[in-house]
């Protein structure tokens, strides 16, 4: 039984989002039919990078064969290209824009084949014409390599490579918490965040309230946060600012959530 996932800008409110499931049924057939996973469809709309981080976040956890169309597509219709990536033994469908820019990629595919599109394609909702399509034919057994010419994925996120040692800011999430690259390889015992020297710590519970804390958070990098408040509104940092330098001793290590 295949599963496909689904992580958009569209909400739930507009029907986009059914119309790409029901695509997917339609195309993929009920013998066995598809499971239709959710991610998340209320990403700010044509926010590349918080779509970025979400899916190379929460994707690694899917068994592997496992498919993951991503639709955060403020330039659809344009000169981007329709793309599927084999990535982390699994299927990535999307624009190539950036959103795939987290994942180790290791072979991509131009979507031009007809039995991967839909034989009339608008040029306003590929999420529903060309990337639920085409996630349907993986599902029903298409072979990915023959959607199209074999590619290098050109889209980037605005901010470059990161220095060893120095973290960029990539994600805030719903709680505020300012998560980084950093990862915990390069950890030593504090960082130093828009000036202020914070330790390492394992738990929250190891600040007192209201205070900033550093802690290597779920997905093994270090992030920033302050016990029962908003570090983002704390600090007011912007996405993509290099924001941690770590001191050179990696001698900690604790429970981390």
């Amino acid at each position: 039984m295949a599963i496909i996932t689904l992580t958009t800008d569209f909400g739930t409110a507009d029907g986009y989002v059914g119309a790409m499931k029901g695509v997917i049924l339609r195309v993929a057939g009920s013998h066995p039919a598809p499971v239709i996973v959710d991610i998340a469809h209320d990403i700010p709309p044509g926010d590349i990078a918080h779509a970025a981080w979400v899916v190379a976040s929460s994707t690694r956890e899917f068994p592997t064969g496992s498919i993951h169309v991503v639709v955060v597509d403020p330039g659809v219709g344009g000169a981007r290209r329709d793309v599927i990536v084999r990535a982390h033994q699994r299927w990535y469908v999307g624009p190539d824009n950036g959103v795939f820019a987290y994942l180790t990629e290791q072979r991509s595919y131009a979507i031009e084949n007809e039995r991967f599109r839909a034989e009339h394609v608008s040029r306003t909702f590929h999420g529903r014409d060309v990337f639920a399509r085409t996630a349907a034919a993986i599902a029903s057994g298409e072979d990915p390599e023959t959607a199209g010419p074999s590619v290098s994925l050109v889209g980037r996120l605005p901010w470059g490579p990161r220095e060893v040692g120095v973290g960029r800011l990539v994600h805030i999430d719903r709680f505020g918490n300012l998560i980084t690259d950093l990862p915990e390889a390069e950890v030593g015992t504090t960082v130093v965040v828009s000036g202020l020297t914070l330790p390492l710590v394992g738990t929250y519970e190891d600040a007192v309230p209201g205070a900033l804390l550093a802690y290597i958070g779920s997905s093994g990098t270090v992030e920033i946060a302050v016990r029962d408040g908003h570090a983002g509104k704390r600090l007011g940092l912007p996405r993509g600012t290099s924001v941690v330098r770590v001191t050179p001793d990696p001698t900690l290590r604790g429970p981390y959530r």
